[in-house]
C-alpha cells in the first residue's frame, strides 16, 4: 500500500511538471528570447518578442546608439547571461518577471562612459495576446539593482 501510494505521487509530480497550466514554460522561453536578443543589442530579434506599442521604446534605443557606441558593443567579449528569478501570472494574461543579467554592455548617458556591468536585475511586464507571451516596454528599460562594478 505504501508503495502504491508512493506510486500516485510521483505520477501526480510529474504531471503537474509536464502540464503547463499557468503558462510559465511560455512565458520564460518569450522572455528568455527577448531578453538574449535585447541585451546583445539585437532589437530587430528583440521585436518579435514585444508588443507592438512597445517597438517605439526599442527604435528610440537604436537611434541613440552612436558609431563611438557601437565600436564598444563590438570590442567586447562577453558572454551576456540571463537569468529569470520568478514570474507573477494574474488573470492568465499578464505577467510581471524579474529577471538577472550578467555582463552586459550598459551604453553610457550624455556624459558617461560606456561599461560591461557585472550583474542586474530587471523587472519585465509580459502580456499574452493571440496565445503569445510579449514583453510590453513602457519606457526605457531601467535596472532595479546592479553589483559593484
Amino acid at each position: 500500500m505504501k508503495y502504491y501510494l508512493l506510486s500516485i505521487m510521483l505520477l501526480l509530480l510529474n504531471g503537474c511538471q509536464l502540464h503547463d497550466d499557468n503558462g510559465s514554460g511560455a512565458v520564460d522561453k518569450s522572455l528568455q528570447e527577448w531578453a538574449e536578443a535585447y541585451f546583445t543589442f539585437k532589437y530587430e530579434d528583440a521585436l518579435e518578442y514585444m508588443t507592438p506599442e512597445s517597438e517605439k521604446w526599442i527604435r528610440f534605443a537604436a537611434t541613440n546608439i552612436t558609431e563611438k557606441d557601437i565600436d564598444f558593443i563590438n570590442g567586447q567579449n562577453n558572454v551576456v547571461k540571463v537569468d529569470i528569478l520568478d514570474r507573477q501570472i494574474s488573470a492568465d494574461t499578464t505577467c510581471i518577471s524579474r529577471i538577472r543579467v550578467s555582463d552586459f554592455v550598459q551604453l553610457g548617458f550624455v556624459g558617461q562612459e560606456n561599461k560591461v556591468v557585472d550583474q542586474a536585475e530587471f523587472q519585465i511586464p509580459l502580456v499574452q495576446r493571440d496565445g503569445k507571451w510579449l514583453v510590453r516596454m513602457e519606457g526605457q528599460l531601467q535596472s532595479g539593482r546592479q553589483s559593484r562594478d
